[in-house]
């Protein structure tokens, strides 16, 4: 029997879903990484926002617009309890641990969801115990090691930058997500992937498109709770298309380029809502967990509201003034910076994702984007609960990929593209992932087949 039927047969008793060799991988890769960054790391205050992300974490206040608040508690608990050196390479310690342990992240996914993608392959079947953990540690570490030392990502883990800890926020999501998703009877891990993505958004609002991608993943899951999380997210991008009015008061603009994405945005939640509708015949059958992973959401982005105490205590750093309600809602919009034009015009659109798969290309790697494609083509070969969460996954990350890519609006200019680059790294987070199963995928066909001993 497979893992993936002993989980639907047994939900009352459900075994462990990672297992030692899953930890193993996390383990291993995130040493592996944390020792190449502790080797690279900037020796003190670099350029651009490094003596401002130091600042604000020794004397916890608000910092570059939306404010950071969690950095300010992370990056100070890394300056108290490191007592050497000087205080921007204490941060970059902070940055590279954060940035470790996601790539640990996902080598954990990678080694236990490969393996679940491969387990119908014959060749695979004949391994030896010992080599099938094997396979899954290598996969598991060359996805983590391979998104690790991504160009868009390495160089800001090196330094005192908040990124690092965002994407970690961001992997531990999709880690509680996936971990629902094989196991939907344990519901805690759905309430808690819902928190942290809260907490993600408060720390990072580039990773906004995320709010919109993870739930097309949560949906292949469960189409049930999928169609009552469309529901409330069609009813809450509209709500702010609304009240926009309202928002600009509060020194909120929603421009008219931006206005375009929500209505898009808004409509695909509706459209998805109403498909869901229709094929499942029913309606709210979901609410109290959607109402407990919406209360949590918002749980996690009340950390903003840290920022008007930092405020009250005066700091070196206090952007924005958030201790009053204008300066609040200034700091948490982003209004010190000028708003973002987003794409306009398909053309345009076409020339950017040029320039996204030429970042992706030399930065990811031509490599990793192929075995990221081999999964699509072996779909036929997975189980069907694995298959789902591939095809989730691959959604997830079209739509986070390209929401990101038209709000960054990039132009052709390298100087523009090289200033941008780095928020790519939000997805190829999960094209690491996605290759990592189709190198597991490749293994698992290539794999020799047992010829004197068995299986135990």
């Amino acid at each position: 029997m497979t893992d993936e039927a002993k989980f639907s047969a047994n939900p009352s008793e459900p075994s462990r879903f990672f297992q030692r060799v899953d930890w193993a991988s996390f383990g291993v890769t995130a040493l592996l990484v944390l020792a190449v960054y502790w080797f690279t790391l900037a020796p003190d205050i670099t350029l651009e926002y490094s003596g401002v992300y130091s600042t604000d974490a020794m004397y916890p206040g608000p910092s570059i617009p939306p404010g950071h608040p969690l950095w300010a508690i992370y990056g100070w608990l890394f300056i108290k309890l490191i007592p050497f050196s000087n205080i921007a390479w204490r941060l970059g310690v902070a940055s590279a641990v954060a940035g470790a342990l996601m790539c640990g992240l996902i080598a954990l996914l990678v080694s236990r969801v490969g393996m679940l993608a491969a387990e119908n392959i014959s060749s695979f079947k004949n391994l030896l115990p010992n080599e099938e953990k094997s396979l899954r540690l290598v996969c598991g570490c060359v996805a983590g090691l391979g998104f690790g030392f991504d160009g868009c990502f390495w160089c800001r883990t090196v330094i005192a930058d908040t990124w690092p800890l965002s994407l970690f926020l961001f992997a531990l999501t999709i880690c509680l997500l996936t971990r629902w998703f094989f196991l939907p009877q344990r519901v805690r891990y759905l309430y808690a992937s819902a928190l942290v993505l809260g907490l993600t958004l408060s720390e990072s609002q580039a990773l906004i498109p995320a709010a919109f991608g993870l739930p097309f993943l949560l949906a292949v899951g469960s189409r049930k709770l999928g169609r009552e999380i469309f529901f409330s997210i069609s009813i809450f991008l509209w709500s702010v298309l609304l009240l926009k009015d309202q928002l600009l008061q509060l020194g909120w603009s929603v421009n008219s380029s931006d206005q375009w994405i929500l209505i898009g945005a808004a409509s695909i939640a509706t459209l998805t809502w109403g498909i869901q509708s229709f094929q499942t015949r029913r309606f709210f059958s979901e609410w109290k967990t959607t109402a407990v992973c919406t209360v949590l959401f918002f749980a996690g982005l009340s950390m903003y509201f840290l920022l008007p105490i930092f405020s009250m205590t005066n700091p070196p750093v206090n952007w924005g003034y958030p201790r009053t309600v204008e300066g609040f809602f200034h700091t948490v919009s982003r209004g010190q910076f000028e708003s973002m034009g987003s794409t306009d015009n398909f053309p345009r659109l076409m020339m950017q994702l040029g320039i996204y798969g030429k970042i992706a290309a030399n930065e990811f790697g031509v490599a990793y984007l192929i075995a990221a494609a081999i999964p699509l083509f072996l779909l036929h070969k997975i189980p069907l609960l694995t298959r789902k969460w591939l095809v989730g996954m691959l959604v997830a990350w079209i739509f986070v990929s390209l929401l990101m890519l038209v709000g960054l609006n990039p132009g052709p200019d390298k100087d523009i593209v090289e200033s941008i680059k780095p928020f790519f790294a939000a997805s190829h987070l999960m094209l690491a992932m996605l290759a990592g199963c189709g190198l597991m995928l490749v293994g698992a066909f290539f794999a020799r087949p047992a010829t004197s001993e068995s299986r135990t």
